[in-house]
């Protein structure tokens, strides 16, 4: 008696292992994705944040730059109206002005330390 080995024998065993590997890697996947889609979401809100935090300093720079500007503008204006006024009452300019106290801020100390100014001219 000659026993045959069967061609189809071998393989439903074969099938239902490579059926629980596919479907264990549909599981680690399925787990893996919502996992990796949390991670991809809070990276991208923590480089928002940094962005924001990079255009809120921006924007305050700009705001003090501009409150600067109009502080200089009103002032420029107003020794512009004065210099009108002083020519129509027929004022003569005097030799030397009048000093007005400032507070220096720490730019302007800066800017002192760069450019000395000597008495010798005035």
């Amino acid at each position: 008696m000659v026993v045959g080995i069967l061609p189809n024998s071998a393989s439903p065993t074969r099938t239902v292992e490579s059926e629980g590997i596919l479907r264990l890697l549909l599981l680690v996947l399925a787990l893996a994705m919502p996992l990796a889609t949390l991670a991809y979401l809070k990276i991208q809100s923590t480089r928002l944040s940094y962005a924001m935090g990079e255009i809120k300093e921006r924007i305050h720079k700009e705001e003090e730059l501009q409150r600067k500007l109009m502080l200089e503008r009103s002032r420029f204006q107003r020794d512009e109206e004065v210099q009108v006024y002083a020519q129509k009452a027929g004022l003569q300019p005097r030799k030397q002005g009048h000093l007005v106290h400032r507070a220096f801020t720490p730019d302007d100390q800066r800017i002192a330390k760069l450019r000395p100014v000597s008495s010798d001219g005035l």
